[in-house]
């Protein structure tokens, strides 16, 4: 069987493709799903953590290495990183800075299979935050009603160890398929919440749910699988 991000992204890779530039869209011009929005607060984010480490671009050794989170948003590698760089970017390196932001800050590897594909595709689509409170949602509402010994995740979107231990231990009795699907309920109740409160986000809203079935329908195969 592939491997855990593999199986993850090639699902979450079906439903963010194409360079869109909807005017609804808070994160303006995006490729592969990678926002322009984003990638300008990463950049953000990586000159001030330089400027805090006293780093300068000419004399420091990471510039134009894998190590300088600045290098990897530069992707037309013309000095700057504006649109021109999301109208670059290719799926190889969306699926890389995915795996970098999402995949490996949440410590998906730590997670079991369908908990790990559920939470990084909800991290893509949603922001990591987000995505982590409505799996901890889930996870509360099957602990209590099925583990023998619980106690209630704070739901503070932060992937921590209660959590991933929490997460083990639904797999541990066969619920983490369900605690998945209990997640993409949470999710399919955000959307629908969204779009009431901001109508501007109604555009998007079939297209979310469809995406919230499609994850569903994929787990199924995956279950199936494993």
């Amino acid at each position: 069987m592939p491997a855990a991000f593999d199986l993850a992204h090639a699902f979450t890779a079906r439903w963010e493709g194409g360079l869109v530039d909807h005017p609804a869209d808070p994160g303006g011009l995006t490729h592969h799903g990678v926002s322009f929005r984003w990638v300008h607060d990463l950049a953000e984010e990586a000159r001030r953590r330089c400027l805090r480490e006293a780093r300068r671009c000419g004399a420091c050794a990471r510039q134009g290495t894998s190590r300088c989170q600045w290098h990897e948003l530069d992707m037309d590698m013309d000095g700057d990183v504006d649109a021109d760089d999301i109208r670059a970017c290719t799926k190889e390196q969306a699926a890389a800075l995915f795996r970098r932001h999402f995949w490996d800050k949440l410590n998906c590897d730590a997670l079991p299979l369908p908990l790990a594909v559920t939470l990084y595709d909800g991290a893509v689509n949603m922001g990591p935050g987000r995505a982590v409170r409505q799996l901890q949602a889930a996870l509360n509402l099957v602990g209590e009603n099925r583990l023998d010994v619980f106690e209630p995740l704070a739901e503070d979107g932060v992937m921590g160890p209660k959590t991933r231990a929490t997460a083990q231990a639904v797999a541990d009795i066969d619920a983490d398929f369900y605690s998945a699907r209990e997640s993409l309920r949470q999710r399919d109740a955000f959307y629908r919440q969204l779009a009431a409160r901001r109508p501007s986000m109604r555009a998007f809203l079939t297209g979310w749910r469809n995406r919230v079935k499609a994850l569903g329908d994929y787990l199924a195969q995956l279950e199936r699988e494993v």
